[in-house]
C-alpha cells in the first residue's frame, strides 16, 4: 500500500526535480501555456496509473502535453474548482447575517476543500482509461473510488492545503508541486486498490 511519505521520497529524491517543477510553475502563470503544465501533471498521473516509476518526467512532446493539459484543466475546473466556488457562494448569505458566526461561516467550504484534490485525481484517472470526458464525470464511480481508499486521502489533502498555506510566497511553484505530489499519490493508491481487487478475484 503506497503512502504519501513513500511517494514524496520517490518524487523528490530525483536530481533536478525542482528544475522541472520550476518550468511547470512558470508555465502556470502564462495563459494558454498553463495547459502544458496541466499536461505534465496529467502525464505524472498516467505514470502512476500504469505502475511506472514515480518521477518528474522530462519535458517534451509538447503537442501531447497541450492536448492532455486541456483535458486535465477542464476536469480540474469542474471537479476541483467549481465545487469550491459554489461552496464559497453558499457562505455569502451567512456573512450577511447580523449575528457574527466568525470562522464557522466558512464551514460549507470544508467538504469541498477536502474532496477537490482526490476527486480531480479520480476524474483524471478514469479519463485516462479511454480518453472520454464522460468517464471523468461519472460521480457514482468517482465516489466509489474515494470510498475504496477508506479515507486515506484525508492526510495528503490536509498536507496539500498546509503546503499551499506555508508556501504562499512561491504560489505557482507551491501549487504545481503540491498537485504533482498529491495527484500522483491518489493515482498510485487507486491503482493499488484496483490491483488488490484483481488479485482477490483470481483466488
Amino acid at each position: 500500500m503506497p503512502s504519501l511519505e513513500q511517494v514524496c521520497k520517490r518524487l523528490f529524491s530525483q536530481p533536478a526535480w525542482y528544475i522541472k517543477a520550476i518550468v511547470g510553475a512558470l508555465l502556470l502563470i502564462v495563459p494558454v501555456a498553463h495547459f502544458f503544465a496541466f499536461g505534465y501533471l496529467y502525464a505524472m498521473v498516467e505514470q502512476a496509473r500504469r505502475g511506472d516509476a514515480l518521477s518528474f518526467p522530462e519535458w517534451g512532446d509538447w503537442r501531447r502535453l497541450f492536448i492532455n493539459g486541456v483535458a486535465a484543466f477542464v476536469i480540474f475546473m469542474v471537479l476541483g474548482v467549481a465545487p469550491i466556488l459554489i461552496a464559497w457562494m453558499l457562505t455569502y448569505p451567512l456573512r450577511l447575517l447580523p449575528v457574527n458566526f466568525g470562522t464557522f461561516v466558512y464551514l460549507p467550504l470544508v467538504p469541498t476543500l477536502m474532496l477537490a484534490g482526490p476527486l480531480s485525481a479520480a476524474g483524471l484517472y478514469q479519463h485516462q482509461k479511454r480518453g472520454e470526458y464522460k468517464d471523468a464525470f461519472r460521480l457514482p464511480v468517482l465516489i466509489a473510488m474515494l470510498r475504496s481508499t477508506k479515507g486515506y486521502f484525508w492526510v495528503p489533502t490536509l498536507a496539500l492545503i498546509g503546503f499551499m498555506v506555508v508556501g504562499m510566497p512561491l504560489m505557482t511553484f507551491t501549487v504545481f508541486t503540491g498537485l504533482a505530489a498529491s495527484w500522483v499519490f491518489y493515482a498510485a493508491y487507486f491503482r493499488f486498490v484496483e490491483e488488490s481487487r484483481k488479485s482477490a478475484s483470481r483466488h
